[in-house]
């Protein structure tokens, strides 16, 4: 209980010093596109990446980074070191995998680390947030999933053999 209260705490405090000037989120009333645009997407939606960052800074950079690599001022306390986000596509055949992330995120799927004091549902707290000026959970979500999508490592240029 004492270090699930020191994480939440820790959160608390490192995203405090994340959420200082952050960048400017563009109109919150875009609509979510049907899944199997998604499929059919070849890259991220940057108005909706613009605007994940802000939240992503607000919400995962105290684990995750601000670089996206997992070196977050929390992370050395966290049992499990946060995954590098920068490199999903590259782990996934160069095809970055939207739903999935999606779904770690709001907590629809687990591994070892989500679910437990590590790594909140983030689902359910965006929940929460109904009725402020903040997005709802699916849009909150979508927009996070966009912005890591936006920022993946990309694959090295094939090489030209010479004859």
């Amino acid at each position: 209980m004492k270090r699930t209260l020191a994480v939440i705490a820790m959160v608390t405090l490192s995203g405090a010093v994340f959420a200082q000037d952050p960048p400017v989120a563009p109109p919150q009333s875009s609509p979510t596109p049907a899944a199997g645009d998604l499929k059919k997407a070849t890259g991220p939606d940057l108005g909706e990446a613009a605007a994940g960052e802000v939240i992503y800074f607000r919400y995962c950079a105290a684990c995750h980074g601000r670089s996206l690599k997992g070196d977050g001022p929390v992370a050395p306390g966290l049992v499990k070191k946060p995954i590098d986000l920068t490199v999903l596509a590259k782990k996934n055949d160069g095809t970055f995998p939207f739903d999935k992330v999606s779904a770690m995120i709001d907590g629809r799927e687990s591994n070892r680390m989500h679910g437990s004091p590590d790594m909140p549902v983030w689902g359910e707290i965006f929940a929460l947030t109904s009725g402020t000026d903040a997005p709802d959970a699916p849009s909150a979500v979508k927009r996070i999933t966009h912005f890591v999508w936006s920022l993946q490592e990309k694959a090295p240029a094939a090489e030209t053999v010479k004859k």
